[in-house]
């Protein structure tokens, strides 16, 4: 009997990969007092989609995109042309 894991397609696997890459360059980049309140939710076409726990912090982080394009602009995971931010539920 197979693995279910050997039925997950390889791209799935990598873009999980490429996501917990990615978050723990934003641990390190981003300011220290939202991390707690922001989660990555995934990465689409060099779109790069946060959730965030809290209305406030949704509000900030779309009002102060641009600062966080700028310091997710030298990382060597890929390339981020945007960010949409959520709110988780």
């Amino acid at each position: 009997m197979k693995k279910i894991s050997s039925f997950i397609p390889v791209h799935v696997i990598n873009k999980n990969d490429l996501i917990k890459e990615l978050s723990s360059y934003i641990y390190e980049v981003f300011p220290k007092d939202i991390l707690d309140m922001i989660d990555v939710s995934t990465v689409k076409d060099n779109i790069l989609i946060i959730s965030c726990k809290n209305s406030s912090i949704a509000t900030l982080m779309r009002f102060e995109k641009q600062k966080y394009l700028n310091l997710l602009d030298n990382n060597k995971i890929c390339k981020i042309l945007d960010i949409k931010i959520t709110l988780s539920d």
